[in-house]
């Protein structure tokens, strides 16, 4: 690896952090207190999406479990996305021998990419990678190996060579969909020094989806936007006492590496043509980039209505109502 990488990785929090994602990847600590079926789950009018909605709830890791109970509605918005990705792939496949590659940027467990090979019947094969070991645990229980694959280090480590040996070389060729799982914040605040290593594992045209946990401008409204996450959804799932706990343990180091929204959408287009922000809940968003206009609107038009309260979706109240997204093109 380059100098700047392994800077980024030696003074990470994704290390800083290494026992307390380990005891989360175990289940030792901070484990939901009930069932992680969404409440909206019979409000939900596309079966593809309820469907996808229990194959992730099913085979969920310990911490993938941990993500679901943390992030208001992440696991809806997974849900539609994945049924998306499965209905773009099966509208531009060309042949039966045709495969589709879906890349998880240090996702846990696998839990997301595992549901998504599934979903779609091994059209598109999968591959995770994670820096913390424990997390390969839970994908070697629920994995189908000739669909899904794992690599135990960080994205940095997840280059071109790699993938042209075994047994990854299905991906030599690269990616048609990469997925930022939450994980730049856990490294640097370097977002085009995070890009500029990934974008090349990414097909030419092909869709890069980027979920992050973003700051704000207003400290107020942050904490206002954390507060309604903790008190209005992770109290499902956690006491007080653990909240607070993980407060003190891990959200300071997290928000090291946060950027704001600006920021963010900066450092994408200058990397991609094309920026279209797909989701909001709280502090975290969603955003789906390309180099290919056509691609990108083929997928927004297959992409459902959101699944979510209106009032945990700060940045565009128009995003329950309206699948397309928002255009963000510089």
């Amino acid at each position: 690896m380059n100098p700047p990488y392994d800077a980024a990785l030696e003074n990470s929090s994704m290390f800083k952090l290494a026992e307390h994602f380990h005891s989360l990847a175990t289940g030792s600590t901070q484990v939901p207190s009930r069932p992680l079926t969404s409440h909206l789950r019979d409000t939900i009018a596309d079966a593809d999406v309820i469907a996808y909605h229990d194959q992730l709830v099913a085979d969920a890791g310990p911490l993938f479990s941990h993500f679901l109970a943390s992030v208001p509605y992440i696991l809806e918005e997974m849900a539609r996305m994945g049924v998306a990705l499965t209905r773009l792939s099966n509208a531009r496949r060309t042949g039966q021998a045709q495969h589709f590659s879906f890349f998880e940027v240090d996702a846990f467990d696998g839990s997301n990419g595992r549901a998504l090979a599934a979903h779609s019947r091994g059209l598109v094969q999968t591959l995770t990678c994670s820096p913390n070991r424990a997390n390969q645990i839970a994908f070697d229980r629920y994995a189908s190996p000739e669909h899904s694959l794992f690599y135990p280090q960080s994205f940095f480590k997840v280059t071109p060579s790699l993938l042209s040996s075994a047994p990854y070389q299905r991906f030599a060729e690269g990616f048609d969909y990469l997925y930022e799982t939450a994980a730049f914040q856990f490294y640097t605040q370097d977002r085009d020094l995070q890009l500029s290593h990934i974008k090349p594992l990414l097909k030419p045209g092909g869709l890069a989806f980027f979920l992050e946990k973003l700051d704000h401008a207003d400290p107020e409204e942050y904490l206002r936007r954390e507060a309604l996450k903790d008190k209005g959804f992770k109290t499902r799932y956690f006491t007080a006492e653990e909240i607070e706990w993980k407060r003190r343990q891990m959200l300071e180091q997290m928000e090291n590496g946060q950027v704001r929204k600006e920021a963010l959408v900066a450092a994408l287009q200058r990397h991609f043509k094309h920026v279209f922000l797909l989701w909001n809940s709280t502090n975290f968003c969603e955003f789906v980039a390309s180099d290919d206009q056509n691609h990108i609107e083929h997928f927004l038009e297959l992409l459902g209505p959101v699944n979510q309260p209106g009032g945990f979706c700060f940045e565009n109240a128009s995003l329950g109502k309206q699948p397309q997204g928002d255009a963000l093109d510089a």
